[in-house]
């Protein structure tokens, strides 16, 4: 896989390197922009419709184009400022004025203040501010149908003495233009696969014509008042974008560039055909849902085939789709061929577009989980060496966890330390935090946030399901992980082992839980490839010098820092998880189930005893106002010991949360309140739990009527605002896909159901599987890597840079570009819609055993 996937990445890099020397020196790019606008003329010519116009939603569009203003500002993740989007796929993003001072950086932040609209002469301008320096600037941006104009204008004079550079900028999507051409007034060349020790590609252009030999993905950009450059901003990092820049001169205030696309005559959206990669259970419901443009025909016929043993498409099913309406940008239809329950193979057509080979039979969710449990999750084992045979996958890391964090010490990812509470001073190695726990995601941390939301469904799946499966071995000793090697010993369990002794660690040395570990610079937290390589696996000792080693110690400054300030529902969450590990962990690791019960009763205890502090660090709990995280952990202490005191304290708790929202409780601690009733034995408390299912199940059904896919998108996205977006990368949780939280809800939904039967069905957790799985807007992808038919094939995972994937990884899926453009881009570097986390790992593994269940018993 890995291999593979390497070897494709350099044949496309010895493709690049032949199409540059085969390059013809004579191309000039005012030839070729006069042949792009001449074309563009003659296709506007048969479909006058194609006129670029300044719509209600305040962006510049026609049919497959878009060109926004700061709808959203992501910029840091490329997905913000100015964007375009052309024929169908987002390809400039993250317009912008520019500016550098002397040291190279930026002069404090950037924000967009308002959006000015002027309909009459569709012009849309934004007003923003660099606003360390006090520096407003408007980027005023119009069309005349054909072509979009900005102009970015200084609106005073810039302390010229502190700038080292200034200007407008916009990004290239790179995955599109790898080894395609680029024009300028007197040269060209193609777009490198890898950084080619060049970062100016061109400059000193008034013209810049990308992609001409592509239609779909040209576009011409033109500068009258100053030069244009292009450039590969790769040199210390293979995530960044191309970018055409447009420097301001000293002593100017405006830059005025026209960007000209190529808007294909008659383009229509390609119909998208989502179904379950892996296939469906014959007494499931089996509904195709299928993207079409506005324009389409919402009832044209789909055809469902079965391959037969002869290699015939037997025509099984034919009928009109259902049309379902409009839903953001494109409209829906769906074809429901639920009647169809013999096993076999099957194929779905829609016009020109098949979906398929998928199977129909009973076995389909009996393994579909295991390479996220036998892969994936041993694969994101910090602290030890996982090998595959002749394959490591990666060696034993960060075997010098960790230092002290600094108090006041404001880190990368959202980590911050306040006063230090514990006996240690800063950058002090704390002991004993070198074992357990999984790399969050591509950058190696371990919140101890993420440790309890994975922990958490692992339980829950042993405890449900028992999924007595042995495929890995783990050597505590050598630190050695050794996969499809079996040791006896069931592999979930192990697991669980393992996020508990994490979570553990910070309260054996200190005696509460720490925030999480994560790097101590920039460079490190940005790592790609064998995490063994980001330190030195020895303890810093400040005695010691730069490269000096003595022993285990050394001194290089690269150990990680451990942020320890104590969270109250971080503790809540860590005891309920704690306390729910301890019950599975029972006749397998005794010792360590007592040891969790008793930590979970003392963190309890504690916070019982002492004044709430919701420190904000990491993925620590926020304070949910109703004293959430409290409630789970009271309830599984309950579950776990059927003590009086915590069945006494959760009556206590009856007024707190019984006047929540329906939302609330579906989304919070509902699920664990409903498993509580049968050893509450309350009929007050029984009725307030009941009361509130209701509520939650009207609010949910209203969110899964919001879109076609039936899943629970909350207003956000099924509803999202088209105005000035002013939240940045601080708060950037509202770009990314959406398909984990829609998997924790279908964890939580199974608890509903039993609880509920009356009430809840077990339809939504299907249908959850069934949107992951590939039944989802913009494409028909597995999220989950090498599950399904059609998987994702690259991720954001540690080895990203390789264009590969991580089996059983599962990433957040397709997100909303605001205002109606759902995406799901295959690029490795997208964070936002490819990185894998290991709870969306937890969960997927928990819905795939509750699917066979529910639907084999």
């Amino acid at each position: 896989m890995k291999s593979v996937s390497r070897r494709a990445f350099f044949r496309r890099s010895a493709a690049c390197a032949a199409g540059i020397a085969a390059a013809t020196s004579d191309l000039r790019a005012e030839e070729s922009s006069q042949s792009i606008v001449h074309s563009q003329a003659r296709r506007r010519a048969l479909d006058e419709d194609s006129s670029i116009r300044l719509n209600s939603k305040e962006y510049f569009s026609a049919p497959g184009f878009s060109f926004l203003m700061f709808h959203n500002n992501y910029q840091v993740g490329f997905q913000g400022g100015l964007q375009m989007i052309q024929n169908g796929d987002r390809i400039l993003d993250s317009g912008d004025f520019y500016v550098f001072s002397h040291e190279g950086e930026r002069p404090g932040r950037q924000v967009a203040l308002r959006r000015l609209v002027d309909s009459e002469r569709s012009t849309a301008t934004v007003e923003g501010e660099v606003e360390d320096w006090k520096l407003k600037y408007n980027l005023i941006c119009g069309t005349d149908g054909e072509k979009i104009s900005v102009t970015l204008r200084v609106l005073a004079p810039p302390p010229w003495e502190r700038i080292r550079e200034s200007g407008f900028r916009i990004w290239i999507y790179p995955a599109d233009y790898y080894c395609k051409s680029y024009q300028g007034d007197h040269e060209s060349g193609i777009f490198p696969q890898q950084y080619d020790g060049r970062r100016i590609l061109m400059e000193g252009t008034s013209k810049l014509l990308i992609a001409a030999e592509d239609t779909a993905h040209s576009f011409l950009v033109t500068r009258t008042n100053g030069a244009l450059r292009l450039a590969d901003n790769r040199e210390h990092s293979p995530q960044p974008w191309f970018s055409i820049e447009a420097p301001l001169a000293s002593g100017e205030s405006e830059v005025f560039i026209q960007i000209t696309p190529s808007l294909l005559a008659g383009w229509r959206k390609t119909p998208v055909i989502g179904i379950s990669q892996i296939g469906y259970h014959p007494a499931q419901p089996k509904r195709a849902v299928i993207e079409l443009d506005p324009r389409d025909n919402a009832e044209g016929e789909a055809r469902l085939y079965r391959l037969e043993n002869s290699a015939i498409l037997k025509l099984v099913k034919t009928g009109r789709c259902t049309p379902w309406g409009r839903f953001l940008r494109y409209q829906y239809t769906t074809f429901d061929f639920t009647e169809i329950k013999q096993a076999g193979m099957y194929k779905l057509t829609y016009g020109e577009q098949e979906a398929g080979p998928f199977p129909i039979n009973t076995r389909i969710y009996e393994t579909a989980w295991q390479p996220t449990l036998e892969y994936f999750l041993p694969i994101q084992m910090c602290h030890v060496k996982v090998q595959e045979g002749v394959w490591t996958w990666h060696g034993a890391c960060h075997l010098d966890d960790a230092l002290q964090a600094p108090a006041h010490k404001i880190n990368m990812d959202g980590y911050q330390q306040n006063d230090i509470e514990d006996r240690f001073e800063a950058n002090e190695h704390i002991p004993g935090l070198n074992w357990g726990g999984w790399h969050d995601a591509g950058d190696h941390d371990l919140p101890a946030g993420s440790m309890t939301r994975t922990t958490i469904p692992l339980v829950m799946a042993e405890e449900e399901f028992h999924p007595q499966i042995d495929r890995l071995s783990i050597d505590r000793e050598r630190r050695l992980v050794s996969l499809n090697v079996p040791d006896g010993k069931p592999d979930i369990l192990q697991q669980i082992q393992y996020g508990a002794e994490s979570l553990l660690a910070s309260y054996r040395v200190a005696g509460h839980i720490f925030s999480g570990i994560i790097a101590n610079n920039m460079l490190d937290y940005s790592h790609v490839g064998d995490p063994v390589d980001i330190t030195d696996n020895r303890v810093y000792d400040p005695g010691l010098k730069p490269g000096q080693i003595d022993c285990n110690r050394s001194g290089n400054f690269d150990d990680r820092w451990a942020f320890t300030n104590r969270n109250t529902g971080l503790q809540y969450e860590v005891a309920q998880t704690l306390a729910m590990a301890s019950r599975v962990l029972r006749g397998f690791q005794d010792d360590l189930a007592a040891e969790c019960l008793k930590t979970a009763q003392e963190l309890w205890e504690y916070e019982q005893t002492h004044p709430s502090v919701y420190w904000l660090c990491g993925y620590n709990p926020r304070d949910s106002g109703f004293r959430s995280q409290e409630i789970a952990a009271t309830a599984e202490l309950l579950l776990t010991t059927k003590e009086e005191r915590y069945h006494k304290h959760l009556l206590a708790l009856l007024p707190v949360w019984q006047g929540i929202s329906g939302e609330q409780f579906g989304l919070g601690p509902g699920w664990t309140l409903a498993r509580a009733m049968s050893v509450m034995n309350d009929s007050g408390y029984n009725s307030a739990v009941r009361h509130l299912a209701r509520k939650w199940k009207a609010d949910a059904d209203r969110r899964a009527a919001t879109n076609p896919y039936g899943v629970r998108y909350p207003e956000s996205i099924s509803n999202p605002s088209w105005k000035l977006e002013t939240r940045t990368a601080v708060d950037s949780s509202f770009v990314w896909g959406y398909g984990w939280d829609l998997q924790q809800e279908a964890f939580q939904q199974y608890y509903f159901h039993k609880s509920f039967p009356d009430l809840f069905g077990a339809d939504p957790l299907l249908t959850v599987l069934n949107f992951v799985l590939g039944c989802h807007p913009a494409t028909n992808e597995s999220f989950v890597s090498g599950v399904g038919t059609n998987s994702a094939p690259v991720a954001y995972g540690y080895n990203r840079a390789d264009w590969s994937y991580i089996p059983g990884g599962v990433f957040s899926g397709c997100s909303l570009i605001k205002p109606d453009f759902m995406e799901l881009k295959v690029f490795p570097f997208l964070w936002y819609q490819r990185e894998y986390v290991i709870h969306g790992a937890a969960t997927y593994i928990f819905l795939v055993l509750a699917a066979n269940k529910l639907l084999n018993s």
